[in-house]
Parts: C-alpha cells; sequence; structure tokens
C-alpha cells in the first residue's frame, strides 16, 4: 500500500471515529504532515483520493471539509473503501461456502488472462449484515499472485490479507454493473426466490504494474443494498 493511501484510510478511520465532529473540517496540510511524518505530496495525493471518493471537499481558502452524506447506509459504486465505511453502524461477517483451487478452463482464462490450466483460486462466500444475507460474492484469484488462499483467510477481509500479509501494491479495477434474475441456487443462499431480481457488480482488479489477479461477482440482496456514486465537476 503507498503511502498516501496509508494516510487516506487512517483519515477515514479518524472521520469514523468522530475525531472532526465539531467543525467538520481536516487538519491543515502542514499539520497533517507533521502528524503523518511524510512529504506535502504523500497528503496532496491522499486528499485527491478522498476527495474524487466524495469523502471531503475543499473550500478554496479555506481547507478540506467532510462531506455530510444525505445517502447513508449506500454503497458507493466507485468508491474502494469497503463495506465497513458505507456501512459505519452495522457489523459485518463472512460465511465461506467454500474455497478450492481449480485450473482454468477457456472461460475462465480468458476472463483471467491467463492460460488454460493455469491454477486458480475460487472462493464462495456470503456477505452478512446485521444477520442479513446481505451479497453473494464469487471471487477468482491468480495462484502466481495469490500463492495461499483458505477459509479462515476467507473468513475475514480478503484484501487486507493481500495488502499487509503478502504486501501487494493494488492498482485499479474495472466495473461492470448489471441486472439478472436469480438461479434457484442463488435466490436459496441469499434467502429470495428464484427469480428475483439481483443487482451485480463484476469486478476486475489489477496490481499496480498491470497483472491482472482478481475477477469477482457481487450478486446483492434486493431488499438491503442500495448505490450511489459520487459525480463532480
Amino acid at each position: 500500500m503507498a503511502k498516501y493511501e496509508v494516510v487516506a484510510k487512517d483519515i477515514i478511520s479518524r472521520i469514523k471515529q468522530n475525531e472532526f465532529e465539531t467543525t467538520l473540517k481536516l487538519p491543515t496540510e502542514d499539520e497533517m504532515i507533521e502528524y503523518y511524518q511524510v512529504s506535502r505530496n504523500t497528503v496532496r495525493s491522499a486528499l485527491k483520493l478522498l476527495t474524487s471518493q466524495g469523502i471531503i471537499f475543499s473550500r478554496q481558502g479555506s481547507g478540506f471539509y467532510i462531506r455530510q452524506r444525505s445517502n447513508s447506509n449506500s454503497i458507493s459504486i466507485t468508491g474502494t473503501n469497503g463495506l465497513t465505511y458505507d456501512f459505519p453502524n452495522s457489523t459485518f461477517s463472512n460465511y465461506v461456502i467454500s474455497v478450492d483451487l481449480i485450473e482454468a478452463d477457456e472461460k475462465l482464462a480468458k476472463k483471467m488472462m491467463c492460460e488454460p490450466g493455469d491454477l486458480i483460486y475460487r472462493c464462495k462466500r456470503l456477505r452478512i449484515l446485521d444477520d442479513k444475507k446481505f451479497a453473494l460474492e464469487i471471487s477468482f484469484y491468480s495462484k502466481k499472485v495469490v500463492p495461499y488462499l483458505c477459509k479462515e483467510i476467507a473468513e475475514q477481509s480478503i484484501y487486507n490479507y493481500l495488502q499487509n500479509d503478502l504486501k501487494l501494491k493494488l492498482g485499479f479495477a474495472d466495473k461492470d454493473i448489471y441486472a439478472i434474475k436469480l438461479t434457484k441456487e442463488q435466490s436459496e443462499l441469499l434467502d429470495l426466490e428464484p427469480g428475483d431480481p439481483g443487482l451485480v457488480i463484476a469486478d476486475t482488479v489489477y496490481l499496480d504494474n498491470g497483472v491482472l489477479f482478481n475477477s469477482s461477482q457481487m450478486i446483492y440482496n434486493y431488499k438491503y443494498a442500495r448505490f450511489y456514486a459520487t459525480a463532480i465537476r
């Protein structure tokens, strides 16, 4: 994780802890440089990231302020902070259905930009929000990049494992968003009915060097999931 991403993540944590609740204003650049012991460019990159995600905004000559969202408990389609940020007052857990190592067939090899026969970890899990079956996730990870994945890891945050333990530097993701009618298996896992609607966000995720390592499909329960995107002119 780059230094500016570490700073941005800590600012988000401080926002969640209501550290700036009185004024809704972030410390000055100089104060953050002193607090985090980083360069001005690092602080500015962190602020730029948080601005692009709609978390803060700039008032010319005054500084950066925390955005007050009218759409709380909604998922940012463009953000990368995770469900715990979008639902600060809720509890999330993961129920792991399966984690197995498979050989990529022609279809999966095309999706993962690898060779047929390459080893891929396939992980299927339910994302539980306050005891509600919030989403069904099916993810694939290249074993060339992620050498080990198991149920115990998948019960926690896989991306924390990738960044903190494997020291992978994540780069960018392509998102494909579409609606489906749930199959019998999908509907049973989500406590819905076959043919009920499901909104799918499919991610293709790359390292900072452009290597594709993860392809995932998140099928959201229509009863609980709401989404928003921040538009910046």
